[in-house]
C-alpha cells in the first residue's frame, strides 16, 4: 500500500521553520536572475512581487506552486525581505507556525496579495509551469 500524505502533511514539507530561517536564506545573483520582479506599478499592490518557474536551477524543484512577495513597502528591491506564499484558490504563506508577528506588512496588504494571487492563478500557475514565457506574463497579469 502506498504512504499517501494528507493535505496538511504535505503543506507542512513546504514551510520554512520560522521567518528567520527563510531570511536566512542567502539568495545568489544567478537566483536573482531566475526570479522576475513584478513591481508595485505593476500589480496595483503596496509591495514588490517575485515569480519563478519551477525550473529553477539554483533552488531546485518545489513541489508547491509559489511565488515570494517583499516583505516591506519599499519600491527599492530589498532581496532579504522575500516571503514565500503558495499560488492557490486560497493562498498561504509558506512558513511553519505562520510566524506573522515578524511580518511587516498589515494583515490588510496581505490580504491583498492573496486577492492578486487568486485573481492571476491561472497566469501565475502557466509561468510556474512555463508554459509562458516572462513577457506573456506580463502582458496578460491583471491589477
Amino acid at each position: 500500500m502506498k504512504n499517501i500524505k494528507k493535505f496538511d502533511e504535505f503543506i507542512e514539507d513546504q514551510y520554512y521553520e520560522t521567518i528567520d530561517e527563510l531570511l536566512q536564506t542567502v539568495y545568489t545573483d544567478e537566483m536573482l536572475l531566475e526570479m522576475a520582479n513584478i513591481s508595485q506599478n505593476s500589480t496595483g499592490l503596496d509591495v514588490i512581487i517575485w515569480v519563478q518557474t519551477n525550473n529553477t536551477q539554483s533552488t531546485g524543484k518545489h513541489n508547491l506552486p509559489q511565488i515570494k512577495f517583499q516583505n516591506n513597502t519599499a519600491t527599492k528591491i530589498q532581496i532579504n525581505e522575500l516571503i514565500p506564499i503558495s499560488i492557490s484558490d486560497e493562498p498561504n504563506i509558506l512558513l511553519k507556525n505562520n510566524d506573522l508577528n515578524k511580518i511587516k506588512i498589515s494583515q490588510a496588504q496581505i490580504n491583498a496579495v492573496k486577492l492578486w494571487i487568486v485573481k492571476n492563478k491561472e497566469i501565475l500557475i502557466d509561468y510556474w509551469e512555463e508554459k509562458i514565457t516572462t513577457d506573456e506574463l506580463f502582458q496578460k497579469l491583471k491589477k
